[in-house]
């Protein structure tokens, strides 16, 4: 049987190659939620760049590199008695982390304060959706650009992924790519594929969504009135109903949570 929304156990992730508008989506997705009552909604901004922080106009006071950065000091000239303490109270440190904001709670993964390899920043991510989780109805991921967070188990335990991309050839490819990690690395049983940025004349993009053979949940149009709202720094939260970008979330979320990528 396929999940509703509601179900507790619903992780919806959102990946994609960069550039495809994940952030956009998903706060888009969250609008949807949040309007229509969802209580004890989960956000996380999976991404180092924050973008959904942005699309959504929030700042947070902390990130999970705090925390991140906070464990490394304790760990290294902390005594003890407080890395003991630290690695208890760990989950409510997690929850120290949160933003709370108008109907959710949001989760920022944070810049990482040293340069070279990500691996650290996601192994503690990856704790965090684990335990989080747990308390919340619903978890909506915001992932990093590219394959990584997929292939290293980050979001291992999600139950459905949208795979986002634009219509280019390029975009198609990092999907299917994206398709065959998901079934390795994740246990999400509804993997469905998203087209965003379409315009009317998209030659060639029937043959695109066909051959990539990923169950397709929707189309999102190009929306000017989102790229308007983005230059004049206005968040997609105040985006009118009867915007066209709205609208196919809407159907994207009714194929989704109807069966319609059940693989």
């Amino acid at each position: 049987m396929t999940r509703s929304a509601n179900d507790p156990s619903c992780r919806l992730a959102l990946v994609g190659k960069g550039g495809t508008g994940k952030s956009a989506l998903t706060a888009l997705i969250t609008r949807h939620w949040v309007k229509r009552g969802k209580k004890k909604l989960l956000l996380i901004d999976a991404d180092p760049t924050m973008g959904l922080c942005q699309v959504l106009g929030i700042h947070p006071s902390r990130t999970l590199e705090d925390l991140r950065h906070r464990i490394i000091t304790v760990g290294g000239r902390g005594r003890p008695r407080e890395r003991e303490e630290l690695v208890y109270t760990l989950d409510y440190h997690l929850f120290e982390a949160l933003t709370e904001a108008e109907g959710f709670a949001l989760l920022a993964m944070g810049q990482p304060r040293e340069s070279g390899c990500f691996c650290p920043a996601n192994t503690l991510l990856k704790k965090a959706v684990e335990s989080l989780s747990r308390a919340f109805e619903a978890v909506l991921i915001d992932c990093e650009a590219g394959l990584e967070q997929v292939s290293r188990k980050v979001i291992g335990g999600i139950d459905r992924l949208i795979i986002v991309t634009d219509p280019t050839r390029r975009g198609f490819r990092t999907a299917q790519e994206l398709k065959k990690a998901a079934a390795r690395f994740t246990r999400a049983k509804d993997i469905g594929l998203v087209v965003n940025r379409v315009k009317p004349d998209s030659p060639g993009l029937e043959d695109l969504i066909r051959d990539a053979a990923i169950p397709l949940l929707g189309c999102v149009p190009e929306d000017d009135l989102i790229a308007r709202w983005d230059l004049e720094g206005r968040s997609v939260w105040n985006l009118p109903d009867e915007a066209e970008s709205v609208r196919a979330v809407e159907n994207i979320l009714s194929n989704l949570f109807q069966g319609g990528c059940a693989s």
